[in-house]
C-alpha cells in the first residue's frame, strides 16, 4: 500500500539567528515537520499548505521558489507494510503558530543544530540539512 503526503519546513529569523518549527505528532510521539496526506483534487503545494494552517494555524507564509525535496519511507499499520512518499517544501514566516492539539502534542521552534538532534526519524534530518544547505547558499 501507498500513501503520499506534503508539508513545509518553516523557519524564522529570531534575534539573528535562524530557526525551524517541529512539532511532536500526538499519535506517534515521534518529532517532525508539519505534514499530512495530499486529499483528492488537491496538488502538493495545496496540501502542505493546508496541512501547515490546521496542524499549527500558520497561514502567513513565503514559499521560498526552487526548493523541494521528497522523503520515503516504509512503515507498518495492522500488520502491512505502508510505502509513504512525503514532499517537502521551504517556507519562511514571521508567525509564532499554535498547536492543533488533536494532532499537536508539542510544537517547539529550534536552531538548526538542536532541530536536527530532536527529528526522530533520519529521512527528516536529511531533509533538514538539504533545506539549511540550501538557504546558506550552499
Amino acid at each position: 500500500m501507498e500513501e503520499r503526503a506534503a508539508g513545509l519546513i518553516l523557519f524564522r529569523e529570531d534575534g539573528g539567528r535562524r530557526k525551524y518549527l517541529l512539532i511532536k505528532n500526538r499519535r506517534g510521539g515521534h518529532w517532525g515537520f508539519p505534514k499530512g496526506h495530499i486529499e483528492p483534487g488537491e496538488d502538493e503545494l495545496q496540501a502542505a499548505l493546508r496541512e501547515v494552517s490546521e496542524e499549527v494555524r500558520i497561514n502567513h507564509f513565503k514559499v521560498l521558489p526552487g526548493f523541494r525535496t521528497v522523503v520515503r519511507y516504509t512503515f507498518w499499520r495492522e500488520a502491512n507494510p505502508i510505502h509513504k512518499e512525503v514532499v517537502l517544501f521551504l517556507a519562511q514566516t514571521e508567525e509564532d503558530g499554535e498547536p492543533f492539539w488533536e494532532e499537536v502534542e508539542e510544537m517547539v521552534w529550534l536552531p538548526f543544530r538542536e532541530a536536527l538532534e530532536r527529528i526522530t526519524f533520519p529521512e527528516q534530518k536529511e531533509a533538514l540539512r538539504q533545506a539549511e544547505s540550501w538557504l546558506s547558499g550552499g
